[in-house]
């Protein structure tokens, strides 16, 4: 593997372990200003929402309106392991500034934009800086400490970026209806120049090697290629289906860049995600649980408004205040694991725990029916949210533990990247799979002309109840079968999850220097520094 190669140039600190002095002076000034971009990354993923009618009022293009949530996170996923490579090699304070000044540019060119086609060229600008905002913080984070003392802060990270997600569609809806949609982009601005102020004055300069890195860019090239593939493929497949040939030509380009990417990053002297990481159980497992868990969870938090709407005949308002246990929740769970992790050091039992809670959450909520009551929904989807939010960051922090640190920035990427990817696929997979229930339950239960409208996605939630009694209980069933098959099919992804949870090293990880799963934080002497 190409980490083996002894005349590899590296930066004399590159196998150092984590400092574990004090941090940084004015440390709380440094963290709010990591928050800030984390929270501006991901507010931006879920803000457009609420602005889509008086966007497209504006600019038109409606069939092209999908596309500005698209491009943003197809170039966000993108951006993510080229950043976090990136940042081990040249220092993570330049690459983090230029991540900034991405994101703000982009804003800005969206918040001027006079046509959809600017919109979304704009919007694939800005996740590209979005991507590295996200990376970047985390990173930051394990060049600053030792990992039993980072878990903490990881789980204030993880609760601003579960917050930042749920305000997301209100703030666009505040802005929109107060100043216009185009200040959810201009929005952006004096925050993310006071975050990039404090991240010029406060984060301490790379104090890493003279060695010049090579860049792969061959490498880098091929694994953007590969998530483009990736990407299309979920958002192709969603709208034409899994057999259409653009999904089936993309899958295959998928394929074939995916073996020639493994070639080229195991001949090369610095991948942009090196192979060798792998090798090491612990790393492999976080990656997997990371994908299982946002591949479940959120292919399962897209339809439950559709449960709340056409099964209970919740209004769209009362279903968003019915989210709100779930997403606090997450939030709250993410913060407690962290802080038990930085006092403990045990770690294992919280991806265990995260993936049997949200299991078991899946498999009663695939139960529910009409009679259960949109509370006792809301209740289940709760318990899904905390079993989440034990090991949303959690697989981060191992991740980065265990992998060599001067490849801290490639493993934070690596884990967001799976999360990212399985939030696409879960979205697409488990509506394929409600499509094509809908379309056996509508057929056996419904007049011809209301199952065409189910199918087809044109019965809107509110008239519903036009139909008449015994017709809108019909619809309401078609529907409360079709989404129970959903729910229950994201049990076994979480048990697959629970059972590689079961098989991480149940080590400690050290409050200083070397700790880490066979990387940062096994308890183990020190490693001597290089150089």
């Amino acid at each position: 593997m190409p980490d083996a190669m002894p005349d590899r140039p590296r930066r004399p600190d590159a196998d150092a372990p984590p400092p574990d002095g004090p941090l940084p002076p004015r440390f709380p000034l440094l963290l709010a200003a990591l928050l800030l971009t984390s929270a501006m990354s991901m507010l931006d993923q879920s803000i457009v929402a609420t602005a889509g009618p008086s966007l497209t009022g504006d600019l038109g293009a409606l069939h092209l309106y999908s596309w500005t949530f698209t491009a943003y996170m197809l170039t966000f996923s993108v951006a993510m392991p080229i950043y976090g490579k990136l940042g081990d090699l040249f220092g993570r304070r330049p690459v983090y500034l230029a991540a900034i000044v991405i994101f703000l540019v982009g804003s800005l060119a969206c918040g001027a934009a006079g046509s959809m086609g600017q919109l979304i060229f704009f919007r694939a600008l800005q996740g590209l800086g979005g991507g590295g905002l996200q990376v970047s913080a985390f990173a930051v984070l394990g060049d600053l400490m030792p990992p039993r003392r980072r878990a903490k802060y990881q789980g204030w990270f993880a609760g601003v970026m579960v917050i930042a997600n749920l305000a997301g569609p209100l703030t666009g809806g505040l802005l929109t209806d107060q100043l216009g949609w185009r200040w959810i982009f201009y929005v952006n601005l004096p925050v993310g120049l006071l975050a990039m102020a404090g991240i010029w004055a406060l984060l301490p300069r790379s104090t890493r090697g003279a060695a010049r890195p090579r860049v792969d860019v061959l490498g880098t090239a091929l694994l953007t290629g590969l998530i483009v593939c990736l990407v299309l493929v979920t958002d192709l497949s969603g709208r034409y289906g899994w057999a259409h040939p653009a999904v089936l030509g993309t899958g295959a380009g998928a394929v074939l860049l995916a073996a020639v990417w493994t070639r080229q990053s195991r001949r090369a002297a610095e991948p942009i995600v090196p192979l060798g990481l792998f090798a090491n159980r612990t790393f492999t497992i976080c990656v997997v649980v990371a994908f299982a868990v946002s591949f479940a969870f959120f292919g399962c938090v897209n339809f439950v408004p559709l449960f709340f709407q056409t099964v209970e005949g919740v209004s769209a308002t009362r279903t968003g205040l019915l989210f709100l246990p779930a997403m606090i929740g997450m939030a709250v769970a993410t913060v407690v694991a962290g802080q038990v992790i930085g006092r403990t050091g045990r770690y294992k039992w919280f991806p265990v725990a995260s993936t049997a809670l949200a299991a078991l959450a899946a498999g009663l909520m695939s139960l529910t029916s009409a009679d259960t009551g949109a509370v006792a929904v809301s209740a289940l989807l709760a318990l899904m949210g905390v079993g989440v939010g034990l090991s949303s960051q959690v697989t981060t922090l191992v991740a980065q533990s265990s992998a060599p640190r001067r490849h801290i920035g490639v493993s934070t990427s690596t884990v967001g990247l799976a999360r990212n990817l399985g939030v696409a696929f879960g979205a697409t997979v488990f509506g394929s799979l409600l499509n094509a229930r809908l379309a056996v339950g509508s057929a056996r239960l419904l007049p011809a002309d209301v199952a065409e409208r189910v199918v087809g996605g044109t019965l809107e939630p509110g008239r519903i109840g036009e139909l008449g009694p015994r017709t809108a209980s019909a619809v309401a069933d078609v529907y409360s079968e079709a989404l129970s098959t959903v729910f229950l099919s994201a049990v076994p992804v979480l048990l697959i999850g629970l059972v590689l949870a079961l098989m991480l090293k149940d080590v400690k990880l050290e409050a200083r220097g070397q700790g880490g799963p066979g990387g940062q934080g096994a308890e183990r002497p020190a490693a001597p520094r290089r150089g």
